[in-house]
């Protein structure tokens, strides 16, 4: 939270603090502006963000995991300078593309590259919106997994756009750290809601042997890094299983 505090823009810092027990509260209760406790048992990702939305009083939100460092000393700034353009609905970090090639300024994303790379895009890790979007297209409170991406599609589809600026990319290099029961349930959870509320074509096994040879995520380490990488492949695999599983549940898409 220093971080924050350090920032050009003074920002409003609301803390959503889920039955925390390793010292989360006491430190956050010193440094942010608010603290909401809600009950563990009432836990989604989009119940907490609506949560901290409600509670803030700025025309744009930020939504920030505790595991992410934004860096930089304007990273707020640097976001709210998209909010000229009337059409930005929200804005996101990111140092690649879907093919993983570089992005070396500002992407607008739409909903039809949204639709076409699902799995890419706004994620709140380290992101922001307009509150008067969130206030006509609040979260979904219901999936235990891509409430990011859910609200991406349903406003970009009411016609707005968002802003992906490799200048707002935050670390995220917990990934990395994690194991690989860890990348396995992500992955798994995430295909799981995206199927539910996207319907995108089955992800085959013959899907996931492709993106494993030739979908790299990033160019910054050689191909067959990533092709070793186990956590890549426990992902791969965790999306491969979560896509059968969500199929198999009532209510299913149809297959395609």
């Amino acid at each position: 939270m220093s971080l924050l505090r350090n920032q050009t823009v003074e920002p409003e810092i609301i803390v959503v603090d889920s039955g925390s027990t390793d010292g989360t509260r006491e430190i956050a209760s010193r440094l942010c502006d608010r603290l909401i406790d809600i009950p563990t048992n009432t836990f989604s990702f989009g119940y907490a963000l609506n949560v901290g939305a409600r509670a803030a009083s700025a025309p744009v939100h930020f939504a920030v995991s505790a595991h992410c460092f934004p860096e930089r000393s304007d990273w707020i700034e640097r976001s709210l300078e998209h909010y000229r353009r009337p059409d930005v609905a929200g804005t996101q970090g990111s140092r690649e593309l879907p093919d993983g090639s570089p992005l070396r300024e500002a992407f607008i994303q739409d909903a039809a590259f949204a639709r076409a790379h699902l799995h890419w895009g706004f994620s709140n890790h380290a992101s922001s919106w307009r509150a008067s979007v969130w206030q006509r297209f609040p979260f979904d409170e219901r999936l235990g997994a891509a409430e990011d991406r859910e609200w991406a599609l349903r406003v970009l589809d009411a016609g707005w756009v968002i802003a992906v600026d490799p200048e707002l990319w935050v670390d995220l290099s917990h990934q990395w750290r994690s194991g690989v029961a860890d990348s396995y349930r992500r992955h798994k959870i995430g295909r799981e809601a995206i199927v539910q509320f996207a319907s995108p074509p089955r992800y085959r096994a013959s899907d996931l042997v492709s993106e494993w040879w030739g979908a790299m995520p990033d160019r910054r380490h050689s191909p067959w890094l990533h092709r070793l990488d186990y956590r890549r492949t426990a992902g791969l695999i965790g999306k491969w299983s979560g896509d059968r599983a969500a199929r198999r549940s009532p209510g299913a898409p149809v297959d395609r």
